[in-house]
């Protein structure tokens, strides 16, 4: 008996001792900064399954003795996996190495429907919301020329002047989330009204894109877009200071609760402006050698000014398949002169109102539907008493204003009403198609042959997406448009995608189109400029211009590095431009000295590369950059298109460091562009000169809290003190005014 009772108890043991369960603990983190991960998903063989917490910290439990599997992943790193053998319980600490630089986004503006950015078949730029906040630029468009190569721009009281490849304003549409940004004053864009702190991303699209956009889009598009609503609360406030009076504010509120969100955001803006000389040239020196060849001005290239924007954002879910939206903005800026140069002000102002909604389909299926209207009103401001001449084509007036009195030069409203559909046809066709009704209406009392016009464009077009195998994508759309004063177009689009291995490459050939403006048309004023009187006219038998563009682009990416190059070449044809006509008896007896009107006179091409990189020095450094050569001619006066310049670079250099509740970014940054050529209106030829702009940066965000999140910024501007201080109303390479200081601070909440 005691023999058997020995034999079971050896039994026990042994077999106690072969079914020992043992642990697995430790902590998953990131191996640049050592910092805990949460939420990382921890498993062996898929059998036993932990979820990291408190810093990255994981326990697995229970688990028999024996050779497994243990698998890590997480969204934004790499996926870990490696054999262990576990014959006791241990203590295993796992790094995962960050893959920020390979996260694709989500893009649009290229073909209208959503696509990963290195899966879209037409060439798109992006801009993300990181790009913005390393940059911390003063204004969009310093943010955009400083990213990328191929953009450039120059200011005036007027609004911006955004260039593309090698073409300007009249040539560059500009969308606000997928809708035509319109306004301004010339054809400038108007900037002011978007505060960069508001923007999610901005991508570009180079090249004709008329069949998706129509009239403009003829040197490419540029789509800002804001960020959304996020959470059941959240509210922001972003500030930023620099020299000269350079302040903005953000302020920014979303909800949502139940079927209805909403976002309401004030931005304002102001500058105090600022001379780079106090000299200018003297107009009668010409005329007059013994006067002196400079004079004292008190005009500034850039002045004071103050703007806001007030918006609101309301979206309703009726039901799962249709929601409604409404967006409502009101837009004020006044630009200031110095009083002993210019004894009134202008006064600027846009009202606008959006509805629209989308109806779900099955198979993802969509319908969706806007209706915008845009109202830009132009006024010059008085502060003190003035008396004012008018001259119209049948009489001249005098006018006499007081402190506070307005004058509107212009009142532009914007028509646009649109309908869309998408439809996913099989697993290898998308089709899309949609109606445009545009109508512009203009009121400028005493700068038209009569003091209101107005245009329509009615336009029709389709858009099919083919996936032909695993490596070729192709595009191909047209689009059909009458306008009432031109006629019929067509511009049609095709574009290809062809990857293989990490190699992608794209081709596009699309056609442009702009309508001719109101003011191309009715156009009556005259001005004294370059120290000669002129009548400026319009002409109603003005055709539309087109173009026609051709792009070949090819990609290499392999695991964080990055290179890309695209060639192109964009023909346009009918340019529109002034020509010098005879003055007439009638005109000439008023003091006209020239009277320039407007014809299709010009052929024009530009043709050129852009090449771009991006590769991490080490894990904690980011390199990127890009380059662009243009050749932008006028063929039919065989002499460079004005304000451009042939060669761009950008650069920036990007440090990046992690503790366990902030993070750090510190930016060296860079801008170069080489001389610009003008012909001016006395037919004498001057250039804007080259320059070079270096920035450092720096952002500290902290998130120590659970609902707070505050970002730190400072830097220099500037950095190596470069002024272009020639006489005003030189063309200025750039309007930069120095070496200056800014900070910014940044706060978030959401619940």
């Amino acid at each position: 008996m005691h023999k058997i009772f020995c034999m079971l108890l050896m039994q026990v043991v042994c077999f106690s001792a072969f079914s020992q369960n043992f642990s697995l603990s430790g902590k998953v983190y990131n191996k640049n900064t050592r910092e805990g991960i949460d939420f990382a998903y921890v498993y062996l063989d898929s059998l036993n399954t932990a979820s990291t917490q408190n810093g990255g910290q994981y326990s697995l439990t229970n688990v028999a003795k024996g050779k497994y599997r243990l698998c890590v992943s997480v969204l934004g790193y790499e996926k870990f996996c490696q054999e262990i053998d576990l014959k006791a319980s241990k203590n295993f600490d796992i790094g995962l190495q960050p893959k920020s630089f390979t996260i694709s986004p989500i893009v649009v503006t290229g073909t209208g429907t959503h696509y990963k950015i290195d899966n879209v078949p037409v060439q798109t730029e992006i801009i993300t919301k990181k790009d913005i906040a390393d940059i911390s630029g003063r204004n969009v468009e310093e943010i955009i020329s400083g990213i990328s190569s191929s953009i450039d721009y120059t200011t005036s009281s007027m609004g911006s002047n955004i260039k593309i490849n090698g073409l300007g304003k009249d040539y560059v549409l500009i969308l606000l989330n997928g809708k035509r940004l319109t306004g301004g004053v010339g054809g400038y864009a108007d900037l002011n009204r978007i505060n960069s702190a508001d923007i999610e991303q901005i991508e570009v699209v180079k090249g004709a894109s008329s069949t998706l956009y129509g009239s403009d889009a003829i040197a490419g598009v540029i789509n800002i877009i804001t960020k959304k609503v996020k959470g059941k609360r959240s509210a922001s406030s972003s500030s930023r200071l620099g020299a000269y009076g350079d302040f903005k504010q953000l302020n920014s509120f979303t909800f949502s609760e139940g079927k209805l969100s909403g976002k309401t955001t004030f931005n304002y803006k102001q500058k105090a402006g600022y001379q780079l000389n106090s000299m200018k040239f003297n107009n009668k020196w010409e005329s007059n050698h013994d006067l002196p060849f400079l004079v004292h001005t008190y005009y500034k290239p850039v002045n004071k000014s103050k703007a806001y924007t007030i918006s609101q954002f309301l979206e309703y879910e009726v039901n799962q398949k249709l929601s409604l939206n409404m967006d409502l903005s009101w837009y004020e800026k006044t630009l200031y002169f110095p009083f002993k140069a210019q004894m009134h002000n202008y006064y600027y102002n846009n009202r606008a109102v959006s509805l629209g909604g989308i109806y779900k389909l099955k198979n993802n299926n969509l319908l969706s539907f806007n209706f915008d209207v845009n109202n830009y009103l132009y006024y010059t401001e008085y502060p003190y008493k003035y008396n004012e001449t008018y001259i119209t084509s049948t009489d001249v007036i005098k006018k006499t204003y007081y402190p506070g009195d307005r004058f509107k030069n212009s009142d532009v409203v914007n028509v646009i009403s649109q309908v869309k559909g998408v439809f996913n046809i099989n697993d290898k066709n998308k089709l899309s198609f949609g109606t445009e009704l545009r109508g512009e209406y203009l009121e400028a009392e005493y700068r038209l042959t009569t003091p209101k016009v107005n245009a329509y464009t009615y336009s029709l077009y389709v858009q099919d997406e083919m996936k032909l195998s695993k490596k070729l994508d192709l595009v191909a759309g047209l689009r059909t448009l009458y306008h009432d004063k031109t006629g019929f177009s067509a511009t049609p689009k095709l574009s290809m995608m062809y990857k293989e291995s990490k190699f992608t490459h794209r081709f596009t050939y699309s056609n442009g189109f702009k309508s001719p403006t109101l003011k191309e048309l009715y156009y009556y004023y005259e001005s004294n400029r370059m120290g000669m009187y002129r009548l400026y006219l319009g002409n109603e038998d003005l055709k539309a211009q087109k173009s026609h563009y051709f792009s070949l682009s090819s990609e290499f990416k392999a695991n964080k590095f990055k290179t890309g190059l695209n060639i192109y070449l964009n023909r346009i044809y009918d340019k529109i431009d002034y020509k010098i006509i005879p003055t007439t008896y009638d005109h000439s007896r008023r003091g006209i000295e020239e009277t320039k009107k407007r014809y299709n006179i010009d052929d024009a091409r530009t043709i050129g590369a852009d090449w771009h990189f991006s590769f991490p020095v080490f894990s904690q450094l980011l390199f990127n950059g890009s380059y662009s050569y243009v050749s932008a001619k006028n063929l039919s006066q065989d002499i460079r298109l004005n304000g451009i310049s042939e060669h761009s670079a950008t650069w920036k250099l990007s440090y990046n460091q992690r503790w366990t509740n902030s993070k750090l970014n510190i930016n060296l940054s860079g801008v170069y562009k080489s001389d610009r050529f003008y012909l001016e209106e006395d037919l004498e030829r001057s250039y804007a000169d080259a320059y070079q702009v270096w920035k450092l940066s720096s952002n500290l965000s902290i998130n120590k809290w659970e609902n707070y999140k505050i970002r730190i910024t400072a830097g220099i501007d500037n950095l190596f003190d470069y002024v272009d201080d020639r006489p005003y109303g030189s063309h200025y390479g750039t309007l930069n005014p120095g070496r200056t200081l800014f900070v910014g601070l940044n706060v978030n909440f959401s619940k």
